[in-house]
This record gives C-alpha cells, sequence and structure tokens, in this order.
C-alpha cells in the first residue's frame, strides 16, 4: 500500500512528535534510576518508551533509529530480567543511546543502519561488557565486495571487512547462510543480527556519507502550515465564551423586554382610567408611546433572530475548527503493511493486510494514541496468529494468511477491529502461563473460563512466547492496548476460537474535543454525566432495593449494583424516595465489568459540551472530571463515572429507602375499661392521624374485631369479663389474627408481669406511668409501618 508524499510527510511529523515526546521522558527516567536502580516500575517505563520509539521508527522507515532503540531494548531486557545489574555503566551506555536517537532526529538522518554515527552507536553497544550485547553492523543497502565488507561502507584494504576501519582479529569474517538465514560466525565476540536489519525491507537506504550535511525537515510545504491543536482548542475554548456571552446578553433582553412591557402595560391602564375625557394632548402622547411599544418590540425580536443566526454560526465554526483535528485513520493504518511484511518474511510466513474504512476520519490526538497500539496488534496477528504456509495448508487454508483492520464510526465512538485467520490463542498455554506467573493456582486457573483467561494477556509482562525475539516475548504488547483504550476511556475486547483465528475489537471516542454528555437533574443540583460512562437508564421498583445495614443496593436484569442518590454527591441527603408512582428514575453507569445506579430526579437531554479542567483553586476533586459551559451559559459539572463507581463498590452505597406516605388512614383498635384512659390515647391517635374504634373490655374488643379489620391493637390488662392478658392470647392463637400487632398499655410495672405479656405474643409493653406521647406514636408507627 503505497502513500502519496504528503501522507507520508505528514506520518513522519507524527512520528517526530511522539519521538521528541519518548526521548524527552527518557532523561527523566534515567536520572530516576541513577538515584533508585531498583525501581521496577521506572525501569518498565524506561523499556518501554525505548520500545516505543523502536516500533514507531520501524514504521516509518527509520532502520538506524530503529536499530539503536533495539540496542537499548536489549539490554534493558537484560537488566529487567536479572541477567545485569543496573550499573552507573549501564545507565552512562543507554543515556548515550537515547542522545545518539534525539541527535538523529533533530538532523533528520537516522533512516540507515550504514550511517556513521548509527553504526558508531551500534558497534558501542555491541562491545559493551565484552560483546554479550549483540548487534549486527553490516549495512543492507549492498556495501560489500563480494561478501565482505567494511564498518564504514568501503571494502577494507586488504579486501576483507574491517571494524572502525581496522582489519578484524581473525582476518575474515563472511557471513554464513544456513537455509536462506544469516548465521552467526564464531568470532571472540560474536556479532548476530537484529532483525529485521538482515531482512528484505520494501526499500533500502544508501550509505550516508562522513561528511554528509545534516537534514533539517521543514514544516511548511506548499500551502499547508502546521498548526499545534493547543491551539485549535484555544479557539474552540473563546467559541464558548462568546456563547456564553450571548446567553447573558439573551436574558438581559428578556428582561428589558419584560420592562418595557410593564410600562407599556401602565400606560393603558392609565389611558383606560382617564377615559374619554383624557386631554387631546394625553390622547396623542398615549398614541405615540403605542407607536414607539411597537417600534421595541420588533427591535428585539430583529436582536433575537441575530443571535439565533448567530449562534448557528458559532456552531458551525466549531465544527470547523474541529475538523481541523481530524485526519483519515489511513494516516496510520497504511504503515502497517509494512508491519504485516517485515514480521512475515522475518518468521518465513505470507501474510497479507486488508485495510478498510481508511477514509474515516478521527481526532488527531486519537490516532496518536492508537497508533503504537495497532502496531502490537497486527505485530502479534503475524507472529501469534498467522501459521506456517506448511501448517496452514495443512489445515486446510491457504498458505498465505490475512490480517484484516477495519474503521467505523458512530455518533461518537470509532470501532477498530484487528482479526486474523491464523490458530487463535492457545488458552491452555494462557492458563500455564498464569500459574507459573503466579497469578492463580493450578486449581483456580482450571476454573477459569476462556474469556477470562484472555484478559491475562493484557497485563504487563505477560507473554506465552517460549523465548524472546524483536518481535515478542519480551512482555511488552498488549498491555500497551489497555492502557491506551483505558486513558481514551474506551473499551476493548478479544474473541478467539481454536484454528479460526483472533479479533480485536477497540472502541475509541471520535474526537477528544467535544463529549457527549446527559443532563440529569436531582432537586436544585444539575450536573453532566459522560455518555462513554453510561450503560443504560432504568426504572427502579421499591422490590428491587434493599437497604442492608445502611448500604443501598439495586437489582438491575438479574446483577446486583450499589445506588448512588445524586443528590448526596452535592451534600444533600443520600436517600432513595418512592413518590407516588413508585418509581425513580436512574443511569446504570459503568468503570470495566463494575456498574453502580445513580439515582435522579429527572433526565434533561443529550448534549455535545467541551470539557475544561476544574479551575484553580479547585484543581482535581474526586468523582469530577472537569465542567462544561451549558447551553444556557452556566458551568456545570462532569461526572466521573469511574470514580463513582469505584467508590459506590469500596465504600459502600449509604443512604436510606424513603417512601411518601399514604392518605389512607391506619385503623386502631383500643380496648380498657377507663373512660378516662380510652378517651386520652384516642384522642392522641385520631391527632396522629388514624382511625380510631374504641372498646370497653376484651369481650367488646373481640366482638369489634371478629366484624372489622385493623392494622393495630392497643389494650389494658385488667379488664372485667375478659382481661388484656386473655385478650392478647387468644389473638395470637388465632390464625387469622396472630400476625396483627399489639400494644400492650397497663399500669402493671413489674419485670415478670412485663415478660408474661411478651410471651403471650404482645409486640409491645407501654407502662402507663411512664409512658410519654412520642414514645406511644413512635411504636405503633414502627408496628404499622
Amino acid at each position: 500500500m503505497e502513500m502519496t508524499p504528503q501522507e507520508l510527510a505528514e506520518l513522519k511529523g507524527i512520528f517526530r512528535t511522539e519521538c521528541d515526546e519518548h526521548l524527552g521522558a527518557l532523561n527523566g527516567l534515567l536520572m530516576a534510576l541513577e538515584q533508585d536502580p531498583g525501581d521496577a516500575q521506572t525501569l518498565n517505563e524506561t523499556f518501554r518508551r525505548i520500545h516505543s520509539v523502536k516500533g514507531a521508527a520501524r514504521m516509518v522507515g527509520f532502520a538506524g533509529i530503529e536499530a539503536v532503540a533495539h540496542g537499548l531494548e536489549a539490554l534493558l531486557a537484560q537488566v529487567r530480567d536479572g541477567a545485569r545489574p543496573l550499573t552507573k555503566e549501564v545507565l552512562a551506555l543507554i543515556f548515550h543511546g537515547a542522545d545518539a536517537m534525539t541527535d538523529l532526529m533533530n538532523s533528520g538522518t537516522g533512516t540507515g543502519v550504514a550511517e556513521t554515527s548509527v553504526r558508531a552507536m551500534l558497534l558501542r553497544i555491541a562491545e559493551f561488557d565484552g560483546g554479550s550485547i549483540v548487534v549486527d553492523v553490516a549495512p543492507k543497502n549492498g556495501a560489500s565486495t563480494n561478501g565482505k565488507s567494511a564498518a564504514n561502507g568501503k571494502p577494507a584494504a586488504n579486501g576483507k571487512p574491517a571494524a572502525n576501519g581496522k582489519p578484524a582479529a581473525n582476518g575474515k569474517s563472511k557471513p554464513a547462510r544456513k537455509n536462506g538465514k544469516r548465521a552467526a560466525v564464531a568470532q571472540p565476540n560474536p556479532v548476530t543480527a537484529f532483525a529485521p536489519l538482515d531482512k528484505p525491507s520494501a526499500q533500502t537506504e544508501p550509505a550516508v556519507a562522513a561528511d554528509a550535511r545534516p537534514v533539517f525537515r521543514d514544516d511548511i510545504a506548499g500551502d499547508t502550515v502546521r498548526v499545534g491543536a493547543d491551539k485549535i482548542d484555544r479557539l474552540i475554548a473563546l467559541r464558548g465564551e462568546l456563547l456564553r456571552q450571548f446567553a447573558a446578553d439573551e436574558s438581559d433582553l428578556e428582561k428589558l423586554g419584560a420592562v418595557a412591557s410593564s410600562v407599556a402595560a401602565a400606560m393603558d391602564a392609565l389611558r383606560a382610567h382617564l377615559g374619554p375625557q383624557a386631554a387631546a394632548g394625553a390622547t396623542q402622547l398615549f398614541d405615540d408611546l403605542q407607536r414607539r411599544r411597537q417600534e421595541l418590540t420588533d427591535a428585539a425580536a430583529q436582536v433575537k433572530d441575530r443571535d439565533l443566526r448567530r449562534f448557528s454560526l458559532l456552531e458551525d465554526l466549531r465544527d470547523r475548527l474541529a475538523d481541523l483535528r481530524m485526519l483519515p485513520a489511513a494516516t496510520v493504518l497504511q504503515p502497517l503493511a509494512r508491519i504485516v511484511r517485515d514480521v512475515a518474511l522475518l518468521q518465513e510466513k505470507q501474510a497479507d493486510l486488508v485495510i478498510s474504512g481508511g477514509d474515516v476520519a478521527l481526532d488527531k490526538v486519537v490516532l496518536e494514541a492508537i497508533k503504537e497500539p495497532l502496531i502490537h496488534l497486527v505485530r502479534n496477528a503475524v507472529a501469534h496468529g498467522i501459521e506456517l504456509p506448511e501448517i496452514r495448508l495443512l489445515s486446510g487454508k491457504p498458505s498465505k494468511g490475512t490480517v484484516r483492520v477495519s474503521v467505523s464510526t458512530g455518533t461518537s465512538s470509532a470501532t477498530i477491529t484487528v482479526e486474523d485467520d491464523g490458530a487463535g490463542i492457545d488458552v491452555e498455554a494462557v492458563r500455564r502461563q498464569v500459574v507459573e506467573r503466579g497469578f492463580a493456582t493450578t486449581e483456580e486457573a482450571a476454573m477459569f473460563s476462556s474469556q477470562k483467561l484472555t484478559q491475562y494477556l493484557f497485563k504487563p509482562g505477560f507473554s506465552t512466547a517460549q523465548t524472546a525475539d524483536e518481535i515478542s516475548g519480551r512482555g511488552v504488547g498488549l498491555d500497551v492496548v489497555a492502557d491506551r483504550v483505558a486513558q481514551l476511556r474506551g473499551s476493548y475486547l478479544v474473541e478467539s476460537g481454536s484454528s479460526s483465528g483472533t479479533r480485536f475489537v477497540l472502541r475509541v471516542p471520535v474526537s477528544l474535543l467535544t463529549s457527549s454528555v446527559l443532563a440529569v437533574r436531582a432537586g436544585a443540583t444539575e450536573v453532566y454525566l459522560r455518555q462513554t460512562d453510561i450503560h443504560e437508564a432504568v426504572h427502579i421498583k421499591p422490590e428491587q432495593v434493599v437497604n442492608v445495614e445502611g448500604r443501598i443496593t439495586v437489582t438491575v436484569r438479574d446483577e446486583i449494583m450499589p445506588v448512588i442518590p445524586l443528590a448526596s454527591i452535592a451534600g444533600g441527603p443520600a436517600q432513595v424516595f418512592f413518590g407516588r408512582d413508585g418509581v425513580v428514575p436512574a443511569i446504570v453507569i459503568t468503570d470495566g465489568e463494575r456498574k453502580a445506579a445513580v439515582v435522579v430526579d429527572a433526565l434533561a437531554g443529550l448534549s455535545e459540551v467541551i470539557v475544561k479542567p476544574m479551575p484553580r483553586p479547585l484543581g482535581r476533586v474526586a468523582g469530577v472530571a472537569g465542567y462544561a459551559i451549558s447551553l444556557s451559559g452556566q458551568p456545570l459539572c462532569v461526572l466521573d463515572g469511574e470514580v463513582l463507581v469505584r467508590n459506590a463498590h469500596d465504600r459502600g452505597a449509604a443512604g436510606a429507602i424513603v417512601h411518601e406516605k399514604t392518605n389512607v388512614k391506619r385503623r386502631l383498635l383500643i380496648a380498657d375499661d377507663s373512660l378516662t384512659t380510652r378517651t386520652l390515647l384516642r384522642n392522641i391517635m385520631i391527632s396522629a392521624g388514624y382511625e380510631v374504634e374504641t372498646a370497653i373490655d376484651g369481650v367488646d374488643a373481640w366482638n369489634k374485631l371478629a366484624g372489622a379489620s385493623f392494622d393495630c391493637i392497643m389494650s389494658d390488662l385488667e379488664m372485667p369479663n375478659m382481661s388484656g392478658w386473655e385478650f392478647c392470647e387468644r389473638i395470637k392463637r388465632d390464625p387469622r389474627y396472630s400476625s396483627m400487632p399489639v400494644v400492650l398499655v397497663t399500669s402493671l410495672s413489674k419485670e415478670d408481669e412485663r415478660r408474661r405479656g411478651l410471651e403471650l405474643g404482645a409486640d409491645a409493653y407501654i407502662v402507663k406511668g411512664l409512658f410519654n406521647e412520642t414514645q406511644l406514636l413512635e411504636t405503633v408507627e414502627r408496628l404499622v409501618a
């Protein structure tokens, strides 16, 4: 797949920008390692930075930079694997290598391994510590004489290869080949090849003379001007400020119109009051004011129309500025063909790359973020997926494998698929590595499903390769995919079947400039939730919600998740309130596989906004991703769904469940032989909203209980005809009334009397001389709720 000169120039510009970032970060990382050589996290980050430079250099044909990066990577791999200590000498060599790559980038060189500065760095790496770090410094541009070449690209005077212009110790170093592959020649300090330096390439690099002048890049070509994304962002931010000003002007205009209307209404009232007796001058004044009123109304309408047109123009301006950040996906997809070719040649495989959706436009920042993950996925597809031609033929497949990369877009997200028709993921090999690396015991791993096992592929350092080479085996790859997709707040999944290939699906935003958000309200609180955090909107019923020791959970589609009342985030009450309709709206938000339900009062609609960081002195606020200006010009917080879900699961969602009180009155039966007590209790309960029936003794109460339904019974103990003891015992023995609450209200205060009442089944025992009205009401309310 050939690129136009413009596309190639754009790609190289992106490459230089990326390498500037990686190489700039290396200085700080290496200085940190000088202070603490045992810092594994910093060491891994250093390794990854150099690995990224190597992969990016390979994509754009900077073979010299690729070779230097690969040599440094091999050195760091020994340190990481414990084969070599991280000494000052090692750090000094890596510092020197980083400086060499920076110089190559700044001078526009580093495209070939025959360049003097590249060869010098490669030889320095190869000769380090007695030659245990080995590289190939032979140019691949054919600068040789009968298979013998000099390190400087010229034949040695004696026709035998030399290093640094000096004859080799043994006088010979002609590379031997076996089965089409270069084999290492026995030397005091053996030199082997770092592929793909010794493999065929899409283009060969001419040797660079020692006195060649540096080639500097030109950031301006033809009528194209390179503009930083931050400058575009600032212009779009200005659009937001203008929109806020328009909202303020519109509000002022409405106030002005209201004042004018009130003045006109006052004049109309005065005119009506004066009636026909108004003087001719007053009548003329009223008519003139009426004309002025109409002119003011017309002018206000024209201003509103112009504001609407200006608003539409501002929206168009935002979209056009956003388009400046958009590039076709082919910018990063086309160079992948070289990756497929090189890896296939290196492993003696056959593979083609098929691309679809290359014309789909994505944000430049998104493209730069997914470039490295795509390199790893495509490389893995060939290295781990595509089989050797003879094996494919035995499996009934064509000898040449296929790697497919496709891009498609939806409303706000893009789907990028990388799939191959290879052997698929060796699940059992993954299972063994999970055990060997200590992620799980043999028994635990045996229970893992294929889907769960494939998630371990995304862990740093995880690899199923038996040996490490320049393509695979060092555990750098899919963890980069996971990290980059997470940074973009996207998602990924992997599908694989035995002998049916592997399919990776990445979902990322189309643009990072704007975010699709949903405005939600709870009371006076209004905030935004990012659409990428939202799983679904649901209505929750009371039977779905459970309060366990103050922690609220809800079951949605057979999945239990914590509940977060939106009002509680803003400092309001942490409660789920069920009104008369018996349901509450909620938004289910996700963080990976975990979910939580945010209870709201209302949804205010979707919109596209620019999310800005919180201004000083607020800084970072837990659970808040930033803020955005609404169409009304008001700043609203944008909640961070990931943090909310994590906090809800880690700490639990505290709160209470509240139901709206109904207007249906509860019915009570009060049995007491004392008229005074009956009247007092009756008045207290009626004032509290209860409907009350009274009985003069136990027999009367039993008869009234049989003829009506009650929610609770209050009874004295010492009554004629049937005592309260007998009445209570009869109620609890009868299946029709056994669940009905019984409150014994008596003057008997001994402990054995209290115990007897409770043993008979009474739900509460209140002593007349000790009770107060509040206690009585709380007891009854608790029993009938």
